[in-house]
């Protein structure tokens, strides 16, 4: 762990730092009354628009020389910097979490100016490696944070349908990078290994909270990894996590490539701990089926997916169509299911399912 000293805010007022939903833009809600009602209700100091929100749902009020943040009875509870509270005296930098929504509390003060964060660092080789600005860092993670309690992130997910019916049995939630990287309001994060590995979890979060507001009771969620993500210490918790959000009906998926599980199935005890809990694995991105690869992993995965840059073969020559057929038919004998990664040059529903796929996953590109 490390901690850095952040730069004052330069303002003696006290008050609440937030992503505003309708601009898109961090605004600031003054503390000038007491008691400072947050709620649902238009009577509130602070009107927050949402079904998760209780109708007055906490207030700050003076205590002592200090303020005081207290939970008035809420259906989904009041939490700072990640902890549950009924009551808690803010300190200049408190991370208020309300619902899907952050506030950040400042009260540059004499008696609260000096605000730290605490960034969680891999190692102490990465806390001495390139110097960043760690306001600008926590800034960004907030910004991503706040994004995803709004689904103002396109979590990137791809639907998983049927090629009999084109029925929707599953989402396919891809890795941090390919979701993340073309927005400008967190570029300081995208070089970053403090706190890329954070982020890539998080976005997988994001998948889960799109899905829940689409209300999704059954099929399953398969979430690509790689190497660092089956390193991670909290892997198992946010899968359990996850499971339990979803309920009974949405299956967790891993899917990382052969070689990722042909290194990792063995001596893991992650991936031993998630297996346990009933989450499968999937083997994706298979480029290559001629001659037929063989593989124990295969032994121990429910699904495969046959990369698009190997199905975009089968139009120009036959011979890959029956290879890809072949390799189906020997893979999935006991029970293992196929899944087409497919481009725009893939080919169409009915030639896959003669090759053996039941599903296919659609990529824009």
């Amino acid at each position: 762990m490390q901690t850095q000293v952040l730069p004052r805010t330069g303002n003696d007022s006290i008050f609440l730092e937030y992503l505003d939903h309708a601009s898109g833009k961090q605004t600031k809600a003054m503390i000038d009354e007491f008691p400072f009602i947050i709620g649902r209700n238009a009577t509130c100091n602070l009107p927050v628009e949402s079904g998760r929100v209780s109708r007055e749902h906490a207030e700050v009020v003076r205590h002592g020389s200090g303020y005081l943040l207290r939970d008035l009875h809420s259906t989904n509870g009041v939490y700072v910097n990640g902890e549950q509270i009924e009551e808690h005296i803010l300190v200049d930098g408190d991370t208020v979490s309300i619902a899907d929504f952050e506030f950040d509390f400042h009260c540059p003060s004499a008696a609260t100016t000096r605000q730290t964060v605490t960034l969680a660092m891999d190692d102490r080789a990465q806390a001495a490696g390139k110097a960043e600005d760690p306001h600008q860092l926590i800034q960004a993670l907030r910004t991503v944070n706040q994004w995803t309690g709004l689904n103002r992130i396109d979590a990137a997910l791809s639907p998983i349908e049927t090629l009999s019916d084109s029925q929707t049995i599953g989402y396919w939630c891809p890795l941090f990078r390919k979701a993340y990287q073309a927005h400008e309001e967190i570029k300081p994060l995208r070089d970053t290994a403090v706190l890329e590995k954070p982020l890539r979890m998080l976005q997988h979060v994001s998948a889960m909270f799109s899905l829940l507001e689409r209300e999704v009771t059954s099929g399953f969620l398969l979430l690509e990894v790689d190497q660092n993500d089956l390193q991670r210490a909290d892997l198992v918790e946010t899968v359990g996590w996850m499971r339990t959000k979803f309920g009974a009906g949405v299956h967790v998926v891993l899917g990382g490539s052969v070689e990722l599980w042909e290194a990792n199935l063995i001596d893991n005890a992650l991936v031993d701990d998630v297996r346990a809990m009933g989450v499968q694995l999937a083997a994706t991105g298979l480029d290559q089926v001629r001659p037929p690869i063989v593989s124990d992993a295969f032994e121990h995965v429910s699904y495969i997916g046959v990369s698009s840059s190997v199905l975009s073969g089968t139009s120009r020559s036959p011979a890959v169509a029956n290879s890809i057929q072949e390799f189906i038919t020997e893979v999935t004998a006991g029970g293992c299911k196929a899944l087409a990664q497919t481009g725009p040059n893939s080919p169409d529903s009915q030639a896959l399912m003669q090759m053996g796929f039941c599903a296919a996953v659609r990529f824009a590109s």
